[in-house]
C-alpha cells in the first residue's frame, strides 16, 4: 500500500532546478524595479582609516599621560579620575572601544563613521598636545 502512495509522489516531487530558476527571476525583477539603483548603502572603512583610528587612540593615551605630569592639568573625561594611571586609561579605552575592535573586520563601520571618530580623536589629541605644551612654560610638575 505504501508503494502505491510513494510512486505518484515521486512524479510530482519538488523540482529544485525550477525553484532556483524562479528565485533568480524574482531577484532580477526586484533589482530591476529597485527605486535607488545607484545608491550605495554601505561603504566600508579602509585599512588606512583603521590604522589611523588605532594610532589616534595610542596618541591620546600618550599625550594625556605626558600632560598629566603637570599640576595645572587634570583629566577632562568625567569617567576617569583627575589623574588616571596608564593602566586605568588603557582599561578605559579597552572597555569603550571593544565594539570597534570586535567588529573591525565585519564591515559594520562605514568610511563616514570612522572619519567622524578619527576627526574627533584628532581634535582630542591636538588639544592634549596643546595643553601639554602650554603647561611646560607655566606649571610645575607633580
Amino acid at each position: 500500500m505504501l508503494l502505491l502512495v510513494a510512486a505518484p509522489m515521486s512524479l510530482s516531487a519538488y523540482d529544485r532546478a525550477q525553484a532556483e530558476a524562479d528565485a533568480a527571476l524574482l531577484r532580477a525583477y526586484e533589482e530591476e524595479n529597485r527605486i535607488f539603483k545607484d545608491l550605495k548603502w554601505h561603504d566600508t572603512a579602509t585599512n588606512g582609516q583603521w590604522i589611523a583610528f588605532w594610532t589616534i587612540q595610542v596618541l591620546d593615551v600618550y599625550s594625556t599621560h605626558r600632560g598629566l605630569k603637570y599640576a595645572c592639568i587634570r583629566e577632562g573625561n568625567p569617567l576617569l579620575p583627575e589623574v588616571p594611571s596608564i593602566p586605568r586609561m588603557i582599561t578605559h579605552k579597552t572597555v569603550f572601544l571593544a565594539p570597534y575592535w570586535l567588529l573591525q573586520g565585519e564591515g559594520v563601520y562605514t568610511k563616514q563613521d570612522l572619519n567622524f571618530a578619527n576627526i574627533l580623536g584628532t581634535a582630542v589629541v591636538y588639544n592634549n598636545f596643546k595643553l601639554w605644551n602650554d603647561a611646560k612654560g607655566r606649571c610645575t610638575k607633580r
